[in-house]
């Protein structure tokens, strides 16, 4: 009897797989991109304020596009955050408690009072694979367009029992809150190390923060009288369809979006970022490879590539200016190139793989299997 699961016939070298194996070969190739990696904006203080994105839907759109086209790209798995985080020893505990702070993105700073626009997140939690941004609007002056951060964190420290046993507990909850807090991969944002007594008995601790929360903001006051714009003059400042051209004279959105997203994720904003900066050289392996070099890749200021550095685009091969460079031509649109690309692997993102590549890989591997089955 003639199986046709185990038939086939080759066309041109090529096995051309029948039934059963046709159907595995499709579903194997119709798998979904590897990225689990999610960034979620939270437009909360904007609708309390200026509600600018509730009324502009461009511009949100734009900042949307900008935030799964970063998402889409990186496969990065990041531990869910739960606190506060207890070790025990016997019958003694150490608790390590943590808050996210950061600025409300629709309220200026106010100079007279550092703390006026400070959030505070207590005992925060996040999903797994999740990165929060809150977004927001801002009269900024001058000729910056947005500006974004990582949240600060504060860390409180509590402890009970004996201090013979304190030590042992403190390392269990600095175990637990690395687990968590530092989210397994990617960037260190911050490492924070001390130490903490109880009676007689003193221990250090290392804390490793990764990515998590985060804000950000455009400038509304594009002709630097401290008064927000009018939805005209808006429009004649930014350009907001991130489908279309930009025009001449226009600073586009969907740049500056992505810009300031990389920002909140680690570039330029974190400790893995500073400990691959020597002067304005870059020391990290890939970008140096991307590159041809890392001398001078770095701007005097140390939270950018440098300006007029260039690279490939992703979209269509282009040459253009890279996303983190610290300036936009109006007129213009940048998306992801390889070298923004190689600054997130040095950070230690993983980055899902190109996929025509990436299929071709695919398809070799199981026509092989297939073929060697038959």
């Amino acid at each position: 009897m003639h199986r046709i699961t185990d038939s086939f016939h080759t066309t041109s070298g090529i096995p051309a797989i029948f039934s059963l194996k046709r159907a595995l070969l499709i579903s194997c190739l119709a798998i979904p991109s590897a990225s689990a990696f999610e960034i979620e904006l939270d437009y909360g203080y904007d609708s309390s304020s200026d509600n600018f994105f509730g009324t502009n839907a461009a511009a949100k759109s734009a900042l949307e596009q900008a935030a799964s086209d970063i998402s889409s790209l990186i496969s990065t798995r990041l531990a869910p955050v739960t606190n506060p985080f207890v070790g025990s020893n016997g019958g003694t505990t150490s608790t390590f408690d943590w808050d996210y702070v950061f600025r409300n993105p629709s309220e200026l700073n106010d100079p007279s009072n550092p703390d006026a626009n400070k959030i505070t997140i207590s005992s925060p939690s996040l999903a797994a694979d999740t990165v929060k941004i809150f977004v927001g609007v801002r009269e900024l002056g001058g000729s910056t367009l947005g500006q974004g951060s990582t949240a600060g964190v504060a860390l409180s420290i509590s402890g009970g029992g004996f201090p013979s046993q304190y030590e042992d507990a403190v390392a269990a909850a600095e175990a637990a809150s690395n687990a968590s807090m530092g989210r397994g991969d990617g960037p260190v944002i911050r490492n924070i190390s001390g130490s903490t007594t109880l009676g007689s008995t003193t221990a250090n601790y290392s804390l490793n923060v990764g990515v998590g929360v985060g804000s950000l903001w455009f400038d509304v006051d594009g002709d630097n009288d401290s008064v927000k714009d009018s939805p005209e003059e808006l429009d004649d400042f930014w350009h907001f369809d991130h489908t279309t051209d930009v025009a001449s004279g226009k600073r586009d959105f969907y740049s500056v979006a992505l810009h300031e997203i990389l920002h909140v994720i680690g570039v330029g904003t974190s400790d893995t970022w500073d400990s691959q900066i020597s002067g304005t050289t870059w020391t990290g392996p890939n970008a140096q490879l991307a590159n041809g070099g890392g001398d001078g890749l770095i701007d005097s200021a140390g939270g950018h590539i440098a300006d007029n550095t260039n690279s490939v685009r992703l979209s269509d091969n282009g040459i253009q200016e890279v996303v983190m460079s610290p300036s936009l031509t109006t007129g213009t649109r940048k998306t992801l190139t390889e070298l923004d690309v190689a600054f997130l692997q040095d950070l230690g993102y993983e980055i899902v793989p190109e996929p025509s590549s990436a299929g071709m890989l695919s398809l070799s591997a199981i026509l092989l299997l297939l073929y060697r089955r038959t």
